[in-house]
């Protein structure tokens, strides 16, 4: 039965679910961690599952009946559950959107840096830390609420030491941004990376890519992101391994 994490129990199923898995055995854990008391109604756990409903889709480790799967996200107003099909069943009557494909880089590996237009990049000025308000505007400029949310929690984890990113500046503004937004002990999870439309195509975001999860992988961390089908050329020709895939399945009847 798949029922809120309250109880230290529960929070224990929550983690064993989510123990080993690529890029959710770092991100689902650490969200519980920091925001298991403010968002309470976020968080749910089976005998073999974990689940954060904290938006319009659900993220799942581990596995659950379906036909309950199904009832419990639509009871959530959940429009896209993702989950690893090689474990868990995907909720009754849902179709399947798209693959996601893990990529990442073993700890200790270093990558060559790529190509850049070595001018421009002369020119850029780099922040190891840019102001969380910046980084949220460059990503969500037309989505205040996400914007809000991801400001927020950028805050929270920076203050923690769960989140590390960096940015490239042009001008006093951001040009390009890639960060690593859940950092556990053994897994850092990438995400978010952002380059000015008028800079792309120059190779300045694939090197900001490769220079942090090298320096991540130095430190003894496994670089890890998420990415759709037509991003898997670009990561590739930077030297990431496909290490896994995961399932994004909706729920036609939400719309």
């Amino acid at each position: 039965m798949i029922t809120q994490v309250r109880t230290p129990r529960q929070r224990q199923r929550f983690r064993s679910a989510c123990r080993g898995k690529l890029c959710l055995g770092v991100t689902m854990p650490q969200a519980l961690e920091l925001f298991g008391k403010s968002q309470p109604g976020r968080f749910f756990a089976g005998p073999t599952l974990a689940l954060d409903v904290g938006g319009s889709t659900a993220w799942l480790a581990g596995h659950a009946n379906p036909d309950e799967l199904a009832s419990f996200l639509h009871f959530c107003g959940c429009k896209a559950v993702i989950l690893d099909e090689a474990e868990c069943p995907p909720p009754t009557g849902w179709a399947r959107a798209k693959s996601l494909f893990v990529f990442g880089l073993a700890p200790g590996k270093q990558l060559p840096e790529p190509a850049v237009e070595e001018t421009l990049w002369a020119s850029l000025h780099f922040d190891p830390e840019p102001p969380a308000g910046s980084v949220a505007q460059m990503l969500f400029p037309d989505r205040p609420t996400r914007r809000d949310d991801f400001y927020s929690e950028l805050c929270s984890k920076r203050a923690r030491g769960r989140a590390v990113v960096w940015a490239l500046e042009q001008g006093g503004e951001l040009a390009c941004t890639v960060g690593a937004y859940a950092i556990g002990t053994e897994q850092a999870y990438m995400a978010c990376g952002e380059t000015a439309e008028p800079l792309r195509g120059r190779g300045i975001g694939g090197r900001l890519i490769v220079r942090l999860a090298n320096t991540l992988s130095a430190q003894g961390l496994q670089p890890l992101f998420l990415c759709s089908p037509e991003r898997v050329h670009f990561y590739t020709r930077l030297g990431f391994e496909k290490l896994g895939e995961y399932a994004r399945y909706e729920n036609k009847d939400q719309g």
